[in-house]
């Protein structure tokens, strides 16, 4: 009976300090959120890039305007133009100038992913994507992808003007 008994008051100490560490964890999280919530805030409202970034997307959009393109802005967030020329639909994808990730295969696939149910059964309509970026920072594995699908899938370098 004593064995018992030690079981089940060990079994209620570790349920007791499980509680109280997860309690603290979650209190730190909720505090170190509000912080990092805080800093993106003032980041974005004092940031001068955010300005850069939003010409990026006017640049991207002169620059398929001439080609014959007319764009409109996507309501999701993997797409952020659709463009339209004839039987052609192009879903483009922006990385603007100040993002420092490298361009892989598993963000290109989940571009890709995230739109190709809106024209899964679009038969007047040649589909393809594009993803624009201003430098060269796409990894072995996207640069793999985009030759296998170079019919459907596009990487579009555009300069960004300083």
């Amino acid at each position: 009976m004593s064995s018992f008994i030690f079981i089940l008051l060990f079994g209620f100490i570790v349920a007791a300090v499980y509680w109280y560490v997860n309690r603290n964890f979650k209190k730190h999280e909720t505090k170190f959120d509000d912080f990092a919530y805080k800093m993106q805030k003032d980041f974005l409202d004092n940031s001068p890039t955010l300005v850069k970034g939003l010409d990026y997307y006017k640049i991207v959009q002169d620059f398929y305007t001439q080609k014959g393109y007319s764009l409109s802005k996507h309501p999701d967030y993997s797409t952020d133009f659709i463009a339209k020329k004839e039987n052609e639909l192009l879903f483009i994808r922006i990385q603007v100038p100040q993002d420092k990730q490298g361009l892989t295969a598993q963000v290109l696939q989940h571009f890709i992913g995230q739109t190709v149910l809106q024209v899964i059964d679009d038969k007047s309509h040649n589909v393809s994507w594009a993803y624009v970026a201003s430098k060269m920072l796409c990894e072995r594995s996207a640069k793999i992808l985009i030759n296998s699908y170079e019919t459907k899938l596009k990487f579009e370098l555009i300069k960004a003007e300083v």
